[in-house]
C-alpha cells in the first residue's frame, strides 16, 4: 500500500507520500532490512518529502521545496538521507543530488507497529516507525 500524510507545524505544510510494508512476524531493522545500508523508508516508490518552510534539521537548512528520503538504520541511531531528485523509484539513489545527512536516534517503545509509519509530531520531530523501533529526529521551521 501507499499513504500520503500532510502535517501542520509552526505554519509550515510538510506532505509526506511513502510505501507501507507490512512487518508480518518478520525481523525488520537488522533483519530484513539491513544494518549499515541504505533503504528506500518505505516499499517500492522512493518515499517524497515536500515542505513549505524551511525547516533546520541539527545544522542541516532544508529550504521549502520537494525532496525524497533514505535511511541508513543503525542498532543505535540511523542516517536519514535528504535528496533534491524526485519522481524516481526507491531503488534509484543519485549521491550527488543529496542536500545533506542527518543522524537520527532511536529509541523502543512497547507495541509493534505492523504497518510502517513516518509520522511528524506537534513538537516537530520526524519519526520513522515499525515494529517496536522509533527513529526520530528534530527539526525547527526556519
Amino acid at each position: 500500500g501507499a499513504e500520503e500524510k500532510e502535517f501542520m507545524i509552526d505554519g509550515a505544510q510538510i506532505n509526506i507520500s511513502y510505501g507501507t510494508p507490512s512487518r508480518r512476524n518478520r525481523d525488520l531493522f537488522g533483519g530484513i532490512v539491513a544494518y549499515g545500508e541504505r533503504w528506500r523508508t518505505g516499499a517500492n516508490r522512493a518515499t517524497h518529502f515536500s515542505t513549505s518552510k524551511a525547516l533546520m534539521f541539527d545544522g542541516l537548512l532544508v529550504p521549502a521545496g520537494d525532496y525524497t528520503l533514505y535511511s541508513i538504520p543503525e542498532e543505535d541511531s540511523a542516517t536519514l538521507i535528504i535528496n533534491k531528485q524526485t519522481g524516481q523509484n526507491g531503488t534509484t539513489y543519485n549521491e550527488d543530488r543529496d542536500l545533506g545527512r542527518i543522524t537520527m536516534d532511536r529509541r523502543n517503545k512497547g507495541d509493534n507497529t505492523e504497518i510502517f509509519t513516518i509520522n511528524v509530531d506537534d513538537n516537530g520531530t520526524l519519526e520513522l516507525i515499525w515494529g517496536n523501533t522509533v527513529y526520530y529526529a528534530s527539526f525547527e521551521v526556519q
